[in-house]
């Protein structure tokens, strides 16, 4: 079976940011943190996740005989969905836009910056809305005994005057593992280094040599522990580092 399991996603966390500021500060990247612009939605529903809809017009044009020459395409509509199990200041600010602690006023969305953010481990995604959003209530609300109170709300999302729908930001993926050297020779007795290197889909890298797996062929001959190889006798053995589900390999020969 071709493919590779490591882009199949299985998203185990999952955070929703709203910005009142639309000229609010994105991060840096996947790794950086939210600003003080942007406030936590909190726990979500995870079985709900963020369904997407796109609604779009089309008419097909037809020349003589029938023939299907072009397609147009108008008043494309995007909304994403999420569903909040908290009574917090972000989630009442959503539910009832413009009422206060004391007064519940008729609700009119406000303009707001949504950002949708899921987790596999060290993986992350982000898509933030590159214009704004509009966040409304989508179906009933209210409170009984047996239920979490929740709120399911939908985002429709404005695009920019250029199309633009989402900034997205991803951890990038790992495409191989390099060790060098790829072969080393020690002294009975020695201890030589070894430096693990990961390549990304972005073209970026990063020595990951303390944090790869390392395992030697033939501990009688050598031994190896976060990359540092001891030569314990006469002979050889192969070294191999294992990263994000790639390996490579240093051959090394003790005399």
């Amino acid at each position: 079976m071709g493919g590779s399991p490591l882009k199949a996603n299985l998203w185990t966390e999952a955070d929703v940011y709203i910005s009142t500021n639309l000229a609010a500060t994105l991060p840096a990247n996947a790794s950086a943190s939210f600003g003080v612009d942007w406030d936590l939605v909190g726990l979500l529903d995870g079985d709900d996740g963020f369904p997407e809809s796109r609604d779009e017009d089309t008419d097909d044009k037809y020349a003589w005989g029938g023939i299907l020459v072009r397609t147009s395409r108008t008043h494309f509509k995007l909304t994403k969905s999420f569903t909040a199990l908290e009574d917090n200041d972000t989630t009442f600010s959503l539910l009832w836009p413009g009422s206060t602690a004391t007064k519940i006023k008729v609700p009119r969305p406000a303009k707001v910056r949504v950002a949708f953010e899921v987790r596999e481990g060290a993986k992350v995604r982000r898509l933030m809305t590159s214009n704004y959003a509009e966040v409304s209530l989508d179906g009933d609300h209210g409170e009984n005994e047996t239920d979490l109170e929740s709120s399911t709300f939908v985002a429709t999302i404005f695009p920019t005057a250029g199309g633009d729908l989402f900034d997205r930001q991803n951890t990038p993926t790992i495409t191989a593992l390099d060790v060098s050297p790829a072969t080393k020779t020690l002294a009975v007795g020695a201890i030589g280094a070894l430096v693990a290197t990961a390549t990304y889909d972005d073209l970026s890298t990063a020595v990951v040599t303390e944090t790869a797996a390392w395992v030697s062929s033939n501990l009688t001959k050598a031994t190896v522990a976060y990359g540092y190889v001891t030569a314990v006798a006469t002979g050889s053995a192969t070294i191999t580092a294992t990263y994000g589900g790639f390996s490579d390999t240093c051959a090394v020969t003790v005399s």
